[in-house]
């Protein structure tokens, strides 16, 4: 909120993705527009479509409709103006972003001239977004490339979802060992001399007699 002229103003929510609740930017989080009018960011779908490959569908996220994927991979898609509009100037320019595997890359542009010392080289940069959690080490000395790795948005659940779900028969063989040992426990228990022994005393024990019966039987005797 601001106020101007004594009135308050509410200001327009800076634009998220409904899937990671980062704002978009012009780069790895800008937004695509899919043919089912839902908007989601470049790195989001990327990640969702990690083994999807050209020609091939891919349900939308939120109501299912199945979206080609173009040639040239997702960051092929048209991107949503309505959304770009809301930046700043400085981002309204969309940067170039490309697959190469399974990893987004952009150039990033060196600096303007006048912010470069005289006779200092300023050489562009490749970025790199990995989409995998656990990527495989490439070849490539990787000197000049920037790797980012995203922090985790809400993968804690999903990753142990993943990981149960990958060694789905190792968890199942131990709740059942654990379900027979506790069976066998139980039987164990039961069958044990001492729960035996327990038992026995407790059939044997005599009915205790009242001292009245006992005078009667006394009286009766004399």
């Amino acid at each position: 909120l601001c106020e101007q002229g004594g009135t308050e103003l509410t200001l327009p929510a800076t634009p998220e993705c409904p899937i990671c609740y980062g704002p978009y930017d012009n780069i790895f989080q800008r937004p695509l527009l899919l043919p089912c009018s839902h908007t989601f960011c470049l790195e989001c779908l990327a990640r969702l479509c990690v083994f999807v490959k050209q020609s091939q569908t891919f349900p939308c996220p939120l109501c299912r409709t199945q979206v080609p994927v173009p040639e040239g991979g997702l960051p092929k898609l048209p991107s949503n103006l309505d959304v770009v509009t809301q930046f700043p100037p400085g981002m309204q320019t969309l940067q170039e972003v490309w697959l190469d595997g399974h990893r987004l890359c952009w150039i990033k542009q060196p600096p303007s001239p006048w912010q470069v010392g005289a006779g200092d080289e300023a050489p562009e940069t490749l970025v790199a977004v990995e989409l995998l959690y656990n990527p495989a080490p490439r070849d490539a000395s990787g000197a000049d490339v920037i790797g980012v790795h995203r922090p985790a948005r809400r993968s804690g659940c999903r990753g142990l979802c993943r990981l149960l779900w990958e060694h789905r028969l190792a968890v199942v063989c131990l709740a059942l060992l654990l379900l027979l040992l506790a069976a066998l426990t139980i039987i164990f228990m039961a069958h044990s001399p001492r729960s035996r022994t327990l038992s026995g005393h407790r059939q044997a024990a005599p009915v205790p007699t009242t001292a009245g019966s006992s005078s009667m039987s006394s009286s009766r005797s004399i």
